[in-house]
């Protein structure tokens, strides 16, 4: 569909449209009273390198055959740079989807209702920053997106999730959703939204933090998401074909629901209290002051989202990010000093970046949440510290005793 068509009337009508193939297997598993089969298989889709037995009922394996009939049709050549451009700037792409991505679906004031609805994402705020960090890393690993890839695997389970929650949703009898104000559950218009928190916002976040893609490469990361998209069954003709179109909806979504809403400011907040534990005890104002950072770009028509979900104000973190635009141009010496070589300002949030990488990973380690994984190939290329790493002691200092003792 030309992006010309994406009228305040289609994203209307995509308001009332789900994801008929996903909702009819969830509710068939439902009516048969297989609600043992749909966790088992959510439990083995991602863990299984291959599909899941045929133990499973037999239309739940047509979905998975029917929901990857597009991979092959991909082009590998333009998935293979977008997930390049992921491999090269991994840990930036955490951090942006922890503190720009997040905040900007929450402040969606339709969409967060669904997120609100689903309590363990308020009381487990971190939860939510692992699985989407562990989506992304399936998808956009090399192999992610072909046929029998993990990245697929992963995208089917998040299919199937976000219908069994439509399905707990619609038949939630004490608390029950107000179809005419605020549409179906994760509705199309909704799932295009969110699609371009991994697709468009996280370009405007590399451009917030000087990463300069090249057009070729920025095309390549809005084909991927597009491909996602696709398997997530979001309606093709919400599916944008290059950057360009990918600008337009992002800013037209945003004009129908960037609003205030209480649910969207309790989100935030569990958001901020949860990042927290993933950076260093001084640096516990980085969160809010990194959501002000992205937030505050240009890219809102004027409106401040940040103090819509009431972000608290940034404290001497802010001057980190605020330093960015100041310090192009700086000699290979400081970028080696942070451990790249490249002369990109930004690489000073390496550091940052791959604390957070790792912590996720110290804190799986722990049991603290579900498996998380990264593949080895880029935990090398992100130079990521072993789990269990404990630097070495610094060198003792030589004193006088010391060379008493040579010399006796």
């Amino acid at each position: 569909m030309p992006s010309s068509l994406w009228t305040h009337d289609f994203l209307d009508a995509m308001r009332t449209r789900t994801d008929p193939l996903a909702d009819g297997v969830i509710e068939t598993l439902f009516a048969d009273g297989k609600v043992g089969a749909v966790n088992h298989l959510m439990s083995t889709l991602v863990s299984n390198g291959d599909l899941p037995s045929n133990r499973l009922p037999v239309y739940v394996m047509e979905y998975l055959l029917r929901t990857k009939a597009c991979v092959p049709q991909l082009d590998t050549h333009k998935l293979r740079r977008g997930q390049e451009v992921f491999e090269r700037y991994g840990p930036e792409v955490m951090m942006i989807l922890g503190f720009y991505s997040l905040p900007a679906a929450y402040a969606a004031r339709k969409g967060v209702q669904v997120l609100h609805r689903t309590g363990s994402l308020r009381h487990r705020p971190v939860r939510r920053v692992f699985e989407t960090a562990q989506m992304v890393v399936d998808v956009m690993s090399q192999g992610g997106l072909e046929p029998d890839g993990r990245g697929v695997r992963t995208t089917q389970k998040v299919r199937l999730v976000h219908a069994a929650i439509r399905h707990m949703i619609r038949h939630d009898r004490r608390n029950p959703w107000d179809t005419g104000e605020l549409g179906e559950p994760l509705n199309q218009e909704d799932m295009a939204g969110t699609l371009m928190t991994f697709a468009q916002v996280v370009l405007e976040g590399l451009r917030a933090l000087r990463i300069e893609l090249d057009s070729a490469q920025q095309e390549a990361w809005i084909y991927a998401w597009s491909a996602v998209g696709r398997i997530l069954g979001v309606d093709e003709r919400l599916l944008p074909e290059d950057v360009d179109e990918a600008r337009q909806l992002t800013r037209l979504v945003r004009e129908r629901q960037i609003q205030p809403s209480p649910e969207g400011i309790a989100m935030t907040a569990a958001l901020i209290e949860g990042m927290k534990e993933l950076v260093p005890d001084f640096l516990e104002g980085l969160p809010a002051s990194m959501i002000h950072f992205f937030l505050d770009q240009d890219q809102w028509g004027g409106l401040n989202v940040a103090d819509m979900l009431h972000v608290p104000r940034p404290d001497w973190t802010a001057s980190i990010a605020q330093a960015i635009p100041s310090m192009e141009g700086l000699t290979e010496g400081l970028t080696d000093w942070v451990g790249d070589h490249t002369f990109l300002p930004a690489r000073l949030l390496r550091l940052l970046s791959k604390d957070i990488v790792e912590a996720m990973l110290r804190a799986e380690a722990r049991g603290q949440r579900t498996h998380f994984h990264i593949p080895q190939q880029l935990q090398d290329r992100w130079n990521l510290k072993p789990v269990g790493f404990v630097p070495p002691p610094p060198p003792r200092r030589r004193t006088s005793t010391d060379s008493t003792r040579r010399v006796a």
